[in-house]
């Protein structure tokens, strides 16, 4: 849990970063609700944030042109590449992605993370950068063989799948080849 002046910080950067303004708290709610709590809720204050958790948001400010005075103007991005005991927003944003390009809901991922991490870890808010590293590694090479491509990072899939963007096709709210898409057509259809 944070402290007064923890969560001060945290206030701060997200108004100067535009994340959170009189009466619009909409994009800061989202971004608290990428954070889970040990108990597997969805974070919805700040306050419920662990220390990690909050320099990966300060780092997220960072980049939407928040400084922190005094320090340089990349602390907290450095920091969180740095610390190599938490996944980084980026690879865990990669990793639901990725899961949802394949068609998993929650629990599906949830049991490839602990297969993969020998039972330690179920939540990927919990896991190292190194797990998560691996994770997004093998949904890469799943996701490849669904497509029939061989993919060498997330910006060549990104790539392959921006035509899509283009022409609005989503499957589950996220962006997905035609080939992946007809091959779980009857999946989707039937759920709504």
């Amino acid at each position: 849990m944070l402290n007064n002046d923890q969560i001060k910080l945290v206030q701060i950067a997200c108004k100067k970063a535009g994340i959170r303004s009189p009466g619009q708290d909409g994009r800061y709610r989202l971004l608290l609700a990428q954070y889970r709590q040990p108990s597997k809720a969805l974070v919805t204050s700040c306050k419920q944030l662990n220390n990690s958790q909050m320099e990966d948001l300060l780092a997220i400010c960072e980049a939407n042109g928040w400084r922190m005075p005094g320090k340089p103007e990349d602390f907290y991005r450095k920091k969180v590449v740095e610390t190599p005991n938490s996944g980084s927003f980026a690879q865990l944003s990669a990793i639901k992605l990725l899961a949802g390009d394949l068609g998993w809901n929650d629990f599906q991922l949830e049991g490839m993370v602990e297969r993969m991490t020998n039972g330690k870890v179920s939540d990927i808010g919990f896991l190292t950068s190194r797990q998560a590293y691996i994770i997004i590694e093998a949904l890469k090479a799943m996701f490849s063989r669904k497509t029939g491509k061989q993919y060498k990072n997330l910006h060549e899939v990104k790539d392959d799948l921006s035509p899509l963007v283009s022409c609005g096709n989503t499957t589950g709210g996220t962006f997905a080849p035609t080939e992946l898409r007809e091959a779980t057509d009857g999946d989707t259809h039937q759920s709504t």
